[in-house]
């Protein structure tokens, strides 16, 4: 099946609640029909980062990861491939103690510019101001990538 394939699908699995249950790697969980997944709970576990299989299970559309000990706010990254992601919950990880975290800043807007299409994060709703602060934020905080040049492109006129 290509990707087009799982996100054409109507069948939804229901809700999936492996909340409190110690859990270190998602790969143990052996779901049947992860490309149908639309929810999963897998809050108050003992995740270290997010899983890279996450990103495989493309209409998902509500992930709960709170209270689990993510460390780095860039594992927020590998969620941008999940086109129907629309509400994550990230607090009570490490990541809220990195330096200069507050319940709003940066934490929230790293977030928001990294999901844009998010309509709920940590229990709360996105408000158009959110999104203002988080793009204002971003140019603020966030260097654009500066294109790369191959070396044998640049070529001088010669004498």
């Amino acid at each position: 099946m290509s990707k087009l394939d799982y996100m054409n699908t109507s069948v939804q699995e229901p809700p999936l609640d492996y909340s409190f249950r110690s859990i270190h790697v998602i790969q143990d969980l052996l779901l049947e029909h992860p490309q149908n997944l639309a929810w999963i709970d897998l809050s108050f576990n003992d995740l270290t980062s997010i899983d890279p299989v996450l990103t495989t299970f493309f209409n998902l559309s509500v992930l709960y990861l709170h209270g689990n000990s993510i460390q780095r706010l860039g594992e927020v990254n590998k969620l941008a491939v999940l086109p129907r992601l629309r509400s994550l919950t990230l607090h009570g990880n490490p990541i809220e103690e990195e330096k200069g975290y507050s319940p709003s800043l940066p934490y929230r807007q790293y977030v928001l510019c990294t999901l844009p299409r998010i309509t709920t994060f940590d229990f709360s709703g996105i408000t158009k101001a959110d999104r203002t602060t988080a793009e204002v934020w971003k140019r603020m905080n966030i260097k654009p990538k500066k294109p790369r040049f191959k070396q044998d492109t640049l070529r001088f006129p010669g004498p």
